[in-house]
């Protein structure tokens, strides 16, 4: 048995790993690298033979995880991809908008001819994604599946966004049974939307994730989230906050009407969803009630992520229009790293008058803007032009969808016994290093930090 880490090893996006035994290959989580350019850049080196591979197992929808999927399948990729129900109702619509963004990005810069290569293509086309959710085949939680006769998977509810799971691989080595488990991206159990990760107890080895393996994140302080929506109120600013489409926006919305119904905040304040992908998702989320926490005194139905005052921005003219506005309001925009789309057109308006806010939800990568403005950067670009930072910068990290140093170590603890090698990713180099201290010093297990393309032998 084999293991190569083909992507999220030194950093948190690209997740990729490739999975080999008695002939038949596997990759778990198929992902574009996002944030920096040098990174983004990685996505168009290609990959060796995809043809070899047996099938695809993806944790969960995010495009960091699943969004190469279409490029596997322009490479000659035919076999299946496996997942759960609701990672694949996210998938449906996070590629086809992944597909599309490619496309339009590459006939802008064949109309501005600011790209490199002329003409430009995109990293895939909308064809190349549908064709990749044809081959998606739909599986329950903890389901045993075989693969060739050599090797079985299951899914375990991870508690990160709808749908996500980490993933377990059994196999036998010298006719003893040995397990595989990769976390996929751990939830925190904070979360009033989705419902916690399930214990684990059982694995001979880990693949782990860290992305906050350096910090503690305190829980939400309600009372604070509605302070500022209050004093952004009060000065009849705009609060924006950007939000990943999946998981933080439905995140927020929950939170905002909870704040509503307590009397917490006014309902006089207009909620604005400037996101056309986060308004898909949110439908998805009510179709998938057993994923959910329900709040007993409120049943759960398409109004669940709809607070009072609550308004969708579906057209673009319409965001443009949101954007000149001056009206006091909520704006949740995406993305949530601020790497494109409508939140940017927000910022550039908004950022110049100090009467407005930004909240920040979610982990911010290197090199991202929103990494920028969170360390109080005061002029920053956005579409080749520089803005004036005024507006009020808050970061609210107790909203993210990621466990932190604490609960990763709370989730290692359910172990019955120490892993044969514990494999850390999917986090910077600070977050990789402190939680391997911590396994090394607190746990005693083995622990290591593999490279791009490091391959090990389980056996």
């Amino acid at each position: 048995m084999k293991i190569k880490f083909l992507g999220a090893a030194g950093t948190v996006t690209g997740s990729k790993y490739e999975i080999e035994h008695k002939g038949i290959h596997i990759l778990v989580d198929c992902g574009l690298y996002q944030g920096p350019k040098a990174l983004r850049e990685l996505n168009w080196a290609g990959m060796d033979d995809v043809t070899k591979y047996n099938s695809v197992i993806l944790t969960h929808a995010h495009i960091d995880h699943s969004g190469y999927l279409p490029c596997l399948v322009r490479e000659g990729f035919r076999k299946k991809i496996h997942s759960t129900k609701a990672s694949f109702e996210l998938c449906k619509i996070l590629l086809m908008d992944a597909a599309k963004l490619q496309e339009e990005d590459a006939d802008f810069a064949n109309e501005t001819k600011h790209g490199k290569h002329f003409p430009a293509e995109p990293l895939y086309t909308q064809d190349d994604a549908e064709s990749a959710l044809n081959l998606f085949a739909v599986h329950e939680y903890n389901q045993w599946i075989d693969i060739g006769q050599v090797m079985s998977f299951r899914f375990i509810r991870n508690g990160h966004i709808l749908g996500s799971a980490s993933v377990q691989i059994r196999y036998t080595h010298n006719e003893q049974p040995r397990i595989i488990t990769f976390t996929g991206d751990l939830g925190s159990g904070r979360s009033q939307v989705i419902k916690p990760p399930e214990k684990i107890y059982e694995t001979d080895f880990l693949i782990s994730e860290s992305t906050y393996g350096d910090r503690n994140l305190k829980n939400l302080d309600e009372e604070e989230l509605a302070a500022l929506i209050k004093r952004v109120y009060k000065r009849q600013g705009t609060l924006i906050i950007p939000a990943f489409s999946v998981g933080r926006t439905q995140e927020i919305l929950y939170i905002i009407k909870k704040l509503q119904m307590q009397n917490k905040i006014s309902t006089q304040l207009p909620v604005y969803l400037d996101s056309p992908m986060a308004t898909k998702a949110s439908v998805i989320y009510t179709k998938f009630p057993s994923e959910l926490k329900l709040n007993e005194k409120e049943p759960l139905a398409e109004n669940f992520f709809h607070p009072v005052n609550f308004r969708i921005s579906e057209s673009t003219d319409e965001s443009m229009l949101l954007c000149m506005s001056d009206m006091p309001k909520i704006v949740i925009s995406a993305s949530g790293m601020l790497q494109g789309g409508r939140v940017l057109h927000h910022l550039r308006a908004k950022l110049p008058d100090p009467k407005n806010a930004v909240l920040f939800t979610g982990y911010q990568g290197q090199g991202t803007k929103g990494l920028l403005l969170k360390g109080g950067l005061n002029k920053i670009r956005i579409h080749h032009k520089e803005v004036d930072v005024e507006a009020e910068i808050v970061t609210l990290d107790s909203l993210s969808a990621h466990a932190d140093s604490n609960e990763l170590m709370s989730f290692y603890r359910n172990f019955k016994k120490a892993p044969r090698m514990t494999f850390l990713t999917h986090g910077e180099m600070n977050s990789l290093g402190a939680l391997q201290y911590r396994i090394n010093t607190e746990l005693e297990w083995l622990c290591t930090v593999p490279q791009v393309d490091n391959e090990f032998n389980l056996d």
